[in-house]
């Protein structure tokens, strides 16, 4: 008990210098849920108030506290790093200038800027063991370099939420269809639930048929549920798992699935819908990304999306002007993750391309994690005609069809809409589009008939199982 107290202590104490966290203390504070959740039981409700960011600080302080942190952390980029050194020199802004106040003066930086010179983020005061990419859905992947620091750091914050925010624990079973490039998920996942004491299986991304036939297996493992309890997942994936569902021979009783947890791409709500219906199972959005890792998004009971403000300082701008967006208006995720938590790959204002709503001014709000700064959930990007024909609005619409085939593939030609479907599904949609400003819709029976490619990530498929004979 004692030794708890201290560990808790010196948490709290890292938190608010900035410091470097304990790793090792961090995996003790995990084996200390583990034994006290079995001798006390289950947690209340208000166990998200014992994770990070959980209990909210006072508004002052809370600034006090970013402000120190952002200026530490640009100043260790503008000292380390090739990219924000060199930008720093040409352009003759001192790095102990910046703040909060002043963080205007620093460009975002892109994503392609990433991708094009990956080693040039690397800090020279870093010592990196792994090269992460995104799973490159949409594009060329983008590389990501981190230190054994950062993988072990992410993966004992990823048991403490597995175990507080989902309610994982030892006999549970929890299965990902993530795909295999998705290295440092896979990794940070399979760390963090070694230390909960669950089952991992990383099935990858192989036809849904298989993943079906994997969650509703039965089996007979020492102290374990006998079926997956947790699916990690992304949104068109899990779309396909829904459509086979719908139209097969599996019935929710056949699954024993607790939650589903969908990441990656946009959920609609029409799809959460339907997969609780399919799964009998909690359907769960989170938000995430390779490059601002360990940042991440958990959408609450109210549909807001919170991020952490110790881990990074979050920004919501203008997708046009670069300013802040205004309350109640559509802006882009910039995030500038804490050199407390980063220390290889430092990135200052990095522009995700991820689209949300900051909330309207002067709504409450009032959720289990109102101690966190909320947005909109993601609505993914936008198509450029209309800032209102976000990836979540076309989502929304298309997938309360049931005729229209999972995963869905459309594409925007101006505010025209052309979709992937039978011309069975014509009259629904035709009812649906007059709520969107769209001026024209077009059925296709094959997505090479779209007027650009729709990529999902449930197309990163692997070919290296195969179905059991009786499937």
């Amino acid at each position: 008990m004692f030794g708890t107290m201290v560990r808790q202590i010196r948490y709290g104490m890292a938190l608010l210098r900035g410091g470097r966290l304990d790793p090792a203390g961090l995996r003790a504070t995990v084996a200390d849920l583990r034994a006290t959740i079995e001798e006390f039981g289950e947690p209340g409700e208000e166990a998200g108030a014992l994770l990070p960011g959980g209990v909210d600080p006072d508004l002052e302080i809370r600034r006090t506290m970013a402000d120190r942190r952002l200026r530490k952390t640009v100043r260790q980029a503008a000292a380390h790093v090739p990219y924000y050194r060199r930008w720093f020199r040409e352009n003759g802004v001192d790095p102990g200038d910046v703040t909060l106040d002043t963080l205007d003066k620093l460009p975002p930086t892109t994503k392609a800027a990433l991708r094009g010179a990956s080693a040039d983020f690397v800090s020279d005061d870093a010592e990196p063991v792994l090269l992460a990419q995104t799973t490159g859905t949409t594009g060329a992947p983008t590389s990501v370099w981190f230190s054994r620091y950062e993988l072990e750091l992410a993966a004992a914050l990823s048991a403490m939420s597995f175990m507080m925010v989902n309610g994982c624990r030892e006999r549970h079973v929890v299965m990902s269809t993530i795909s295999s490039r998705a290295t440092l998920a896979k990794l940070t996942v399979q760390q963090a639930l070694a230390m909960v004491g669950a089952g991992f299986a990383a099935l990858g991304t192989v036809d849904p048929r298989i993943a079906l036939d994997r969650l509703t297996e039965h089996r007979s493992l020492p102290g374990k549920e006998p079926q997956v309890t947790h699916l990690i997942t992304t949104a068109s994936y899990l779309g396909c798992l829904v459509q086979l569902v719908e139209r097969g021979r599996w019935r929710p009783a056949d699954f024993g699935l607790l939650q589903v947890l969908v990441g990656g791409e946009v959920l609609s709500d029409p799809l959460r819908r339907r997969a609780e219906q399919a799964f009998g199972a909690q359907i769960t959005d989170t938000y995430s990304m390779t490059e601002t890792m360990p940042t991440a998004g958990l959408v609450c009971e109210a549909e807001h999306l919170h991020l952490a403000p110790e881990q990074a300082h979050i920004e919501v701008l203008d997708p046009v002007t670069g300013l802040p967006a205004a309350p109640g208006e559509i802006g882009t995720l910039v995030v500038t993750p804490y050199t407390q938590y980063r220390d290889t790959t430092l990135l200052l204002r990095y522009a995700t391309g991820d689209l949300v709503r900051r909330l309207p001014a002067g709504e409450p709000v009032e959720c289990s994690l109102l101690g966190m700064p909320a947005t909109s959930r993601l609505l993914g990007r936008t198509s450029g005609a209309r800032p209102e024909l976000t990836t979540r609005a076309m989502l929304d619409l298309l997938q309360a069809v049931p005729d229209v085939p999972l995963p869905t593939r459309y594409a925007l030609d101006g505010t025209v809409l052309h979709v992937v479907a039978g011309k069975a599904s014509r009259p629904q949609l035709e009812d649906r589009v007059g709520a969107l400003p769209l001026t024209g819709l077009v059925l296709v029976e094959d997505a090479v008939d779209l007027p650009e490619p729709c990529r999902v990530r449930a197309d990163l498929t692997e070919d290296s199982f195969e179905l059991h004979p009786e499937t």
